[in-house]
């Protein structure tokens, strides 16, 4: 009876040992994903950004020439960036509104041909009311009680 347990405890490590073993195999196999699948990135180009002053405005052919600094030569570039139907703009309505000496943030991209085409425009509005317009009355200036 003895001999009967211990053939029957043998015969179920090995059987466990086989199929585990088994399983190994298959994981090592590349067709097989363990875990979750790792979701495909659409290919595509790479979105860029520069942020610049506006050189040129050409409403006709959809085109914004910006200067701006080259961050790895340390030198002023200028890129000319054409516009289409779905560039975003930030703080202007279209292109029109786009005048020389703006200062822009452009996110584009650069297609096969060679073509930088916008994606998004911002315009930095300048702010309204600067620091020298801003004037204290004196009834309302804190005063300074040193003793």
């Amino acid at each position: 009876m003895k001999a009967v347990k211990i053939s029957v405890l043998i015969l179920f490590i090995a059987l466990s040992f086989l199929y585990f073993s088994s399983a190994l195999c298959q994981a090592a196999d590349s067709s097989v994903v363990i875990g979750p699948a790792e979701p495909e990135e659409e290919e595509g180009p790479d979105t860029l950004w520069i942020w610049g002053e506006v050189v040129l405005v050409n409403p006709q052919e959809k085109l914004v020439n910006v200067k701006y600094l080259d961050y790895e030569s340390d030198a002023e570039r200028e890129i000319a960036i054409t516009v289409d139907q779905s560039t975003v703009f930030d703080n202007i309505a279209s292109l029109d509104q786009l005048k020389q000496k703006d200062t822009v943030s452009i996110d584009y991209i650069t297609g096969a041909d060679g073509v930088n085409l916008a994606k998004n425009i911002s315009i930095e509005k300048p702010e309204e009311a600067g620091i020298g317009e801003m004037e204290i009355q004196e009834d309302e200036a804190p005063s300074a009680a040193i003793q």
